[in-house]
């Protein structure tokens, strides 16, 4: 299982992105139009060294790599290809279309009128998918929405939290940690890129985790 893979981008299409890796291998990702679009925004050193999630697709005759931005849209592909008559690049299509949030909020409330507006989905598959996810994707976990009083991390952070979490940290520590990195390092943290920052907090909340 190809779980992330790291590297600069080199071109960008709709649906997909050339990503060079370790300067001698391009892998070819398929991506939401959403996520080519993000980073479509990217420029100079921020096009370096990014982070995908990814999910392989493995047939009799070919194989393909689907990328996601974040952890949000990955959950949500794999939960959209569980349906009945939903196909990775329909998912991905239908990722494209719609903001993650508001498409869950969609399903927990049954509303399949909506559902049935976005492209790639008809009044009978959103019939389907809430019947087969209502209820089985859970909004606060997938959003990490904080109780009253908690500190809210900019999502920004959220690959980093989640790569921090996959080495076995508690999240509630990495999100208190990174909070507490970014407002104690301020002043140090602003001259530096979005990739410079989130390997200077990767390296400094591991110290502080540890």
């Amino acid at each position: 299982m190809i779980s992330g893979v790291i590297g600069d981008i080199v071109e960008i299409s709709e649906n997909e992105i050339i990503l060079l890796v370790n300067d001698s291998i391009e892998f070819e990702l398929v991506v939401s139009t959403q996520t080519a679009s993000r980073l479509s925004n990217l420029r100079g050193e921020d096009k370096k060294q990014i982070r995908l999630l990814t999910w392989l697709q493995h047939r009799d005759d070919s194989m393909n790599l689907y990328a996601f931005y974040d952890q949000q849209e990955r959950l949500l592909f794999l939960e959209l290809i569980k349906v009945n008559g939903i196909g990775p690049r329909q998912a991905m299509r239908i990722l494209g279309s719609v903001q993650i949030e508001t498409f869950l909020q969609a399903l927990d409330n049954s509303d399949v009128k909506y559902l049935a507006t976005i492209p790639g989905i008809g009044p009978k598959t959103s019939q389907k998918i809430v019947l087969a996810l209502k209820g089985s994707i859970n909004l606060d976990v997938a959003f990490d929405r904080p109780k009253e009083g908690s500190r809210v991390l900019d999502p920004q952070y959220n690959d980093l939290v989640a790569a921090l979490n996959e080495m076995g940290y508690d999240k509630k520590q990495v999100l208190n940690t990174i909070n507490e990195l970014l407002e104690n390092e301020k002043e140090s943290l602003i001259k530096l890129s979005i990739k410079e920052k989130e390997q200077y907090l990767f390296k400094n909340a591991i110290i502080k985790l540890s």
